[in-house]
Parts: C-alpha cells; structure tokens; sequence
C-alpha cells in the first residue's frame, strides 16, 4: 500500500470528513472505524482516509516526505529551463535527457529534483508505494559478470527455501501485516519448474489476496503463461542495459533482442511491466542511460527498476569503480520527467549506495515514489548477495503508516492497476 502526507480534520459530516493536506482542503470517504473529531492526523489516500495518527508520527511523516523548494525559474540556467519546459509539454528526447544526466552544480540540481518531485506529485500525488520481496533461492545457471549470484562463485552458501515455507512467508505477509503488493525473488533457478512455481503462485493466491511480481530469470515463454494462469501478475525483469553490445559482454551467450523480445511477449501477455537498468558498468556512457530512459517508456513500464552496479566480491567488476550517488538522483529525475506516472522504486541498492535511509529520502526528493521491504526469512537472508554490503532496513517504520488490511485496500490496488487481484 501507500504512505502519503497526513492531514488533518477539519469536519466531519456522517460517513465524510473535511481534511486539510498541503494547505488545501479535501473531502474524503472515512474507511476506517476509529472514532475521530476535529483535529485529529490522518492519513489519505484517493478519495479514503484510511488511517488515524497522532501529532508526532504526522510530524514524522511530513519530514520524511519533505521536497526541496519549487525552483524559481526566471533564475534558472536558460538550457535548464528549456529542457524542464520540453519535459512539461512531454517532448524531452535524447540529448534532453543527456543534459539532463551530465547536469552539475547545487542550484542547478536542486532545481531539477524540486521539478522531478513536483512532476510526481501533479500525476500520482504524493504518495510513496511499500511492496516486499521474498528471494527463495540464491542458486543461478547463469554467468552475469556483475552479480554475486553467478554461478562460477563458489564462496557463496547457496540456499532453496522449502516450497511451503516460501507459501507461508508471502501469506503471513499479506494476512497478517497488510503487504498487498510482492515479489518473488530468485537466481535462474531450474530446480523450480514451471509446474513447482505455479503450484505455489496458485496456493499464495488461494491463502492472501495480493499482486505478485515474479523475478525469476529467463524462462521460455510458455512457462509464463503458465505463472500468468496461475495468478502471477508482474514481471520483475531487468534488460540491464539498451546497448546490445555491452549486454553481450556482460551476460556471455545471451542476447539482448531475445531479452527484448521476452518483454514485449510479457506485456502482450497483460503482466505488469518491471524493468530497467543496471548503471556504472564499464564502457557505459550517459547516451546508454539516456537511451535506458527511453527504452522503459517504450517498453510500457509501469514500475522502472533502476540499480547501480555495486562492485562485488567474486565476480569479474569486484574492482570497478562505485558509482556516483548523485548520477542515481538524476536518472531517478529524468525518468520521472520523461514518464510521469510511473512508479519509481528506491531500490535495495540505491540505499545500499546512499547510506540507507538518508539515501532512500533524497530519491524520494528526486521523484521516485516507491519502496520494497525485504521479508525473506532472517536465516536466507544474508546468502542472497548480488551485491556487497546490501542495505537491510530492520526497523521499518514506514510499514505502521503504509499497511493497512480490508476491503478498501483491495479496491483500491486494483483500481491504481486496473487488475482484479
């Protein structure tokens, strides 16, 4: 579900309130059964308060979600204001979006998040989406160079969660804390056949009423129709990079046309779309990224899946360079410039980067609008490395805000994906 901004009460008339968010007033349908008067907190979310709060966790909330402060643009660097007025009249192309990714300075940044966070909030509100991941098996067939996971890495203690206990673990997390959104995680993994991945799509299904994202690796396409008729309803599944001949690198015997083609299938399919890229690879260029940019909108992504490389032990890059954290704040900017309403994660290893929830906050800051809580049992957990050092957030908090458990949060998950969960 969403966290989003709180408000407060103004007036209640029956089964409606009178908020004030931002400095506007809203009238919302009450969906929760807490008694309330005016000047109680709340949370919002569409049309539905959902949830009651005190003054200390608003205030809380509210410097979370902090934004910089509107850009004035008559002071603005004059390519700067040209590439954010294409960007409004949805016309950025190529080179924008390079300028935009070589883009320096404090003032001139600043202004470009601030325009990136108000792009948000004008589409989809200011609302920041809490999903979990669940990664059941760390085993991969595959080689990649940059993944801790490859197969040629034997310090890794590799690991296959028991069938029920990855059945378990996603219901628990629906039933009980209120996830309404998952993804199951894994290396390339042959050991769960179509006929083991589906039987247990189809039991989460029959257990907890959610969406589920699957990240399982390439599978031949008949396999995700299967998943697809099972009750999966998203594909985690990165194209790592638009250039096929840094893919062809990376990812020796493998193609990027038949990743592409892969895709597209999926989506024809009617799966929500995840994917994106990996960015820092070595002989990567800004035009790469730019073109990264395009390619997730052409693709039809509904949820851009953006990491840096993190330079891991045991594999080929364990010596390249770390990427700017910066860099990760400009593409989450420019992608949400170039499109609107798309729902852009913080993922694991922007915080990873960043240092965390300090890190988390300035993609916030940046446009993006998403989070995923990892939920793989403690006693997985610290096997599943792709990356080094990889941020794990024990304490969160935004799950007491975000997560909430009734029929007014089905409806409103399948109204935002036009999915009948």
């Amino acid at each position: 579900m969403c966290l989003t901004l709180p408000a407060k009460v103004l007036t209640i008339d029956n089964n409606r309130a009178i908020v004030e968010s931002g400095g506007k007033e809203l009238s919302v349908l009450i969906g929760i059964s807490d008694s309330l008067m005016a000047g109680d907190y709340v949370l919002t979310t569409g049309d539905y308060l959902i949830k009651k709060i005190d003054q200390t966790e608003a205030e809380e909330i509210i410097e979370l979600l902090r934004s910089y402060p509107p850009a004035e643009r008559d002071s603005l660097n004059p390519d700067l204001k040209l590439a954010l007025d294409r960007a409004a009249a949805d016309r950025l192309d190529k080179n924008d979006l390079e300028f935009i990714l070589s883009l320096s300075g404090e003032k001139n940044l600043q202004a470009l998040y601030s325009e990136a966070n108000i792009t948000r909030k004008a589409n989809i509100k200011d609302h920041i989406c809490v999903h979990g991941i669940i990664e059941f098996s760390n085993y991969c067939k595959n080689d990649c160079l940059y993944c801790g996971l490859r197969k040629s890495n034997c310090e890794k203690s590799n690991y296959r969660m028991p069938d029920e206990e990855i059945i378990v673990a996603a219901a628990e997390a629906v039933n009980i804390k209120g996830y309404k959104i998952l993804v199951l995680q894994s290396g390339d993994d042959d050991y769960f056949t179509k006929d083991k991945l589906a039987s247990i799509i189809s039991n989460i299904k029959k257990l907890a009423k959610c969406f589920i994202y699957i990240s399982i690796g390439e599978r031949p396409i008949a396999e995700y129709e299967a998943f697809k008729a099972a009750g999966a309803n998203g594909v985690l599944y990165r194209f790592e990079t638009s250039n096929p001949e840094l893919y062809a690198k990376l990812r020796p015997g493998k193609k990027l046309s038949d990743r592409l083609e892969q895709l597209r299938q999926m989506k024809n399919m009617g799966y929500v779309i995840s994917t994106g890229m990996i960015v820092g690879l070595p002989g990567q260029t800004i035009r790469d990224l730019a073109n990264d940019i395009i390619l997730m909108k052409e693709l039809g992504t509904f949820m851009p899946s953006m990491g840096p490389l993190v330079p891991t032990r045991n594999t080929p890059l364990q010596g390249e360079q770390t990427v700017d954290f910066e860099l990760m704040l400009k593409i989450i900017a420019a992608a949400r410039l170039h499109s609107k309403t798309a729902r852009i994660p913080v993922t694991t290893a922007m915080e990873t980067l960043g240092g965390g929830e300090e890190a988390r906050q300035k993609c916030f800051m940046a446009g993006a609008n998403s989070i995923m809580f990892n939920l793989t049992p403690a006693k997985y957990r610290e096997n599943y490395r792709i990356y080094d050092n990889k941020f794990y957030d024990a304490e969160k908090r935004y799950e007491k805000w975000a997560l909430f458990k009734g029929e007014l949060s089905y409806n409103m998950i399948e109204e935002e994906l036009q999915i009948k969960l």
